[in-house]
Formats: C-alpha cells, sequence, structure tokens
C-alpha cells in the first residue's frame, strides 16, 4: 500500500468512529495553543459513491491549517485520488493544492493534510476537499438550494460529446480567522 507524504492513515474503522478522532485531535491542538487556542470548523460529512468526504480548517490566532478527511465504511476493497486547496478570500491568496494520489480507504478514514499559512485577523478563509476525474456536485449553501462551485478544483470529467465539463465531486468549509 502506498500512501503520498499529505495523506496518513487516521483511523481503521466504521465512519460512526470519525468524528470522535477528529475532535480528539482538535482537543489536543486547542490545549497546546496556550493563549492562542484552536478553532476547528468541518464541513460535515458528504456521501460520494461509496465514501463520504469532509473538509475542516483550523484556525490558531492568525495561522490557517486546511485538511480533510475520505472514508469508506465497509469490507469493499477501494480507493481514490483526493486533494485539499484553501484560497484566503478577504485577499486573494491561494493556499495550494495539496493532491494525493490512490488514497486506501477500506474500512477507514484517511485525513488529507492541507497547508498552513499565516493570514491576516479578519480574513475569510476556505478550505475544499475533492475528488478529481469524479462527476459531482458543488456545496451546498443556504436554503435556497444553490450551490458553490470552488474556483480553484479543476473541472469534472467530459459528458457526452458537445457538453461542457462536470462539476468535479467536492465539498467546501469557510472560517475567520479573529488573529
Amino acid at each position: 500500500m502506498t500512501m503520498n507524504m499529505g495523506v496518513k492513515l487516521l483511523a481503521a474503522g466504521i465512519l460512526a468512529a470519525v468524528p470522535v478522532a477528529a475532535c480528539a485531535g482538535a482537543a489536543s491542538a486547542s490545549a497546546s495553543a496556550g493563549a492562542n487556542p484552536t478553532t476547528t470548523t468541518c464541513s460535515g460529512w458528504k456521501l460520494s459513491g461509496v465514501r463520504y468526504i469532509e473538509a475542516c480548517v483550523d484556525v490558531t490566532g492568525s495561522q490557517v491549517h486546511t485538511y480533510g478527511y475520505v472514508s469508506t465504511p465497509g469490507d469493499s476493497a477501494y480507493s481514490t485520488n483526493a486533494s485539499v486547496t484553501g484560497r484566503d478570500e478577504t485577499v486573494g491568496t491561494f493556499f495550494g493544492d495539496q493532491p494525493s494520489t490512490d488514497v486506501p480507504t477500506q474500512n477507514s478514514t484517511v485525513l488529507l493534510d492541507g497547508t498552513t499559512v499565516t493570514v491576516p485577523a479578519g480574513s475569510r478563509v476556505h478550505a475544499t476537499v475533492y475528488l478529481p476525474g469524479v462527476a459531482g456536485t458543488g456545496t451546498l449553501i443556504g436554503p435556497d438550494k444553490t450551490y458553490y462551485d470552488d474556483p480553484d478544483v479543476p473541472s469534472g470529467p467530459q459528458g457526452a460529446p458537445g457538453t461542457p465539463p462536470s462539476v468535479t465531486e467536492q465539498i467546501t468549509v469557510w472560517a475567520r480567522v479573529t488573529g
């Protein structure tokens, strides 16, 4: 089994174990931050085929860390490509795209490690986890059923001849940096 540097096997088990693992990591980061506690904001899980995806942002003072998770419950052997990207929307700074390939997700949850950057206080930032080459929908926002399609995410696979490429499966989360 091979994994990219940006991908770490977080926990084996069913999807129900994921929130516990994610919260435990946030709590220990918060305790070690001292005067600047860490605020963790996650998107919630989005089902995509046989896997779930989630995007997260940790804010500690003016430091922002983007990351996400891919999870596949059950015994089916499955792997996927997944990436995480981030942006400071206030000043327009792109944090970069942390691609990964062949993420093994058989009955496990995999952490997709993103980028850690320093941004000005008051910035609005976002992180997006996406599955390259998988047709899907953007992030559902608001009660009016509108979708946000992250412009930093490449287009999905081409549909029928003469149709535009599809939206790549993705989930986005936003956070405010208080400084």
